[in-house]
Order: C-alpha cells, then sequence, then structure tokens
C-alpha cells in the first residue's frame, strides 16, 4: 500500500495515477492483449504522456492505479462525472487476468464513486468477445443495457459493442442484502 493510498480492498488497493505510471499506461497502449479488448490505439511515451495531461489530470475523470503485493496490475477510471451515469473503464495487466482483482478492484471503484460522486448510476461497455469483462461487470451487478451490433472495427473484423449499466439504488441494495 502506497502513502497516497484513497481505497484498500481485501488485496487489492487504489491509488490516484500520476504521471509517474506512463509506463503502465503506455502497456495498455501497446500490448495487444490489452489494447485490442480496449479498442485503443498504439501510444508512444509522448503521446501517453498527453493522454495523460488531456484525460487523467483532467477535470470531469478519476483515474487509480490497482496495487496488489507493492505491485501495479491495472488501472480502474470514470470518465465524464458530470452526467447522471458517467462511464467506468479498466483494465488489468494479463498475467493477473482471471484471478478476481478486476472485481475486487471495479467493485472497489464502484463504490468509491458511490459514496463521494452525486451521480444516479454508472455505465459501461465492452466488445462483445471480451467476456471477461462482462463476467466482472455481471458479478458486480451491471445489467446489460444494449448492444451497437457491429459497431467498432477492432483487429479486422466489425464488432458489437455491449453497453452495461447499474443504477445507485442496484448497488445499495446488494450492499444491504
Amino acid at each position: 500500500m502506497s502513502d497516497t493510498t484513497i481505497v484498500d480492498g481485501e488485496r487489492v488497493s487504489l491509488r490516484p495515477t500520476e504521471r509517474d505510471d506512463v509506463d503502465i499506461l503506455q502497456r495498455s497502449m501497446t500490448d495487444p492483449r490489452i489494447r485490442i479488448p480496449l479498442g485503443s490505439e498504439p501510444r508512444n511515451e509522448h503521446e501517453t504522456t498527453e493522454f495523460i495531461e488531456e484525460y487523467v489530470e483532467g477535470d470531469g475523470n478519476l483515474s487509480f492505479v490497482v496495487e496488489a503485493a507493492d505491485e501495479r496490475i491495472g488501472i480502474v477510471a470514470v470518465k465524464s462525472l458530470e452526467p447522471a451515469r458517467p462511464e467506468l473503464v479498466y483494465w488489468f495487466l494479463p498475467e493477473y487476468h482471471g484471478q478476481g482483482y478486476g472485481t475486487e478492484a471495479v467493485g472497489c471503484l464502484v463504490d468509491y464513486v458511490f459514496k463521494t460522486v452525486d451521480c444516479h448510476g454508472l455505465t459501461a461497455v465492452a466488445f462483445e468477445f471480451n467476456q471477461g469483462s462482462h463476467g466482472v461487470l455481471k458479478r458486480l451487478g451491471f445489467r446489460e443495457e444494449g448492444r451497437l451490433r457491429e459497431h467498432r472495427f477492432v483487429d479486422g473484423s466489425y464488432v458489437d459493442v455491449v453497453q452495461f449499466g447499474l443504477l445507485r439504488s442496484e448497488w445499495d441494495e446488494s450492499r444491504s442484502a
């Protein structure tokens, strides 16, 4: 746990993303196992620094590095805090997939947002082929709300984009049960 930790879970902690995290952010932009499921374009270090300035340090967004056992394992973020239902964005290093870190970290973020941001709910999108992300969202109580058929061209073909949503009342209810 670092001295800037904002949220502690059982195995993960969330701390604000800093410029010193450019290397882990750049990995998400270059490693095809992360970049393709995110639908992002490859970026060099300079472009990644610009991304940090615009989206991480910019107003209206929250971005946290996920740490487990003093290792940086991913990023969780919320963009566009102004609307009633801001959007979650997250990714984890491939070597940590399938171990429950994603569900725990995204759950910590959802809980943090509902405790600190006046929003009615949250939204998240995932490509049809990204079943790991679908699982994270469904385990946290998100429901599929819509599908944009063959909406994005990813890795050589058109793919569906699935939209998920979670209302604050649903989150509160699941936590009190």
